[in-house]
């Protein structure tokens, strides 16, 4: 979308691969916003705010899965050898058995903390933008399976004039396929500079940059001009049910609502991405599963009541 080789905003991004059109100019309107993944993130919009969601951006079910995998394979491997071999681990190698069970138990532990991560995290993280207040509300939660801190939840309120936007990229080669990952960065700059104070992530996890651009492009033209000149697209059903779950991965076969919304809206660029995906069914299939387990345990996003009410106020700043 631009054509900038190095970032604008200091300090860098480690992950940056390009800066987005700064936030009030140049809003092209000829710009197509239809990315059947756009309405995905949209839990409302009116005259007064826009809230996008983040759940798309997280693999959810993802920690449920390796947990049940990794505490599956303990069993399978450990408690075979530990019955047959009792007698000889209680009488002649009691520390081989006591590593025997050491390890299994360590299994469960880590099993469970990976389910826990995905069970406990909320079931969104949303981010709202307020024309009158000229604000943006983000809903924040910290939870790290690599530091242990105290999980918690977090509120951040930055000035809009203050925010622009950069393309984050993750790429990678798994030993089989190159993998590539985009993400939508909000950057947070001190008043009137390109220093940069915080990062917020809007949504990643993109195979491509399409979906992120018309994202964007369609917050800035809400701020700048309110849902007249933008699209008229429906809210995400913010429900839980079993086979939105189940087709969660696999939205261009689901059955459902979503599904069918997606397929009106999808272009011939999506059909190749399909194809190469379906095929891994057997995987998303149970991933669809534990997402419906973790979502189904997750805690539903609640708002302190006053940043609740002032992120939807018609009040002006």
């Amino acid at each position: 979308m631009t054509a900038s080789k190095t970032s604008r905003f200091t300090p860098k991004n480690p992950l940056w691969d390009e800066d987005l059109p700064e936030r009030e100019s140049g809003i092209d309107f000829n710009q197509r916003l239809d990315s059947p993944l756009l309405d995905e993130d949209l839990n409302h919009v009116d005259e007064n705010y826009l809230e996008i969601s983040r759940t798309s951006s997280v693999i959810r079910g993802l920690g449920v899965l390796v947990g049940i995998m990794f505490l599956a394979s303990a069993i399978a491997f450990l408690i075979p050898d530990l019955i047959r071999q009792w007698n000889v681990f209680v009488t002649r190698a009691p520390f081989l058995g006591l590593y025997y069970c050491t390890m299994l138990v360590g299994a469960a532990l880590a099993a469970g903390l990976f389910a826990l991560h995905d069970c406990l995290l909320p079931r969104d993280t949303p981010v709202r933008f307020n024309r009158n207040t000229r604000k943006i509300y983000v809903y924040e939660y910290t939870a790290s399976l690599r530091r242990l801190q105290r999980w918690r939840k977090e509120i951040k309120i930055y000035d809009w004039d203050n925010i622009e936007a950069e393309i984050a990229k993750v790429s990678g080669f798994t030993g089989k396929a190159y993998v590539v990952r985009h993400e939508l960065v909000l950057v947070i700059c001190k008043a009137g500079t390109n220093e940069v104070i915080d990062r917020i992530s809007l949504k990643g996890n993109d195979v491509t940059v399409e979906t992120l651009y018309q994202l964007w492009s369609y917050v800035r033209r809400f701020m700048a001009y309110g849902p007249t000149r933008i699209p008229d697209l429906k809210a995400r059903v913010q429900g839980v049910s079993f086979v939105s779950s189940l087709f969660h991965f696999m939205p261009y076969i689901s059955p459902t609502e979503e599904g069918r919304r997606f397929r009106s809206k999808m272009r011939w660029l999506d059909y190749p991405i399909i194809f190469l995906t379906i095929w891994f069914f057997w995987i998303w299939l149970p991933l669809g599963i534990c997402n419906y387990i973790a979502m189904k345990c997750a805690p539903e996003p609640k708002w302190p009541a006053e940043i609740d009410a002032e992120s939807r106020s018609l009040r002006s700043a």
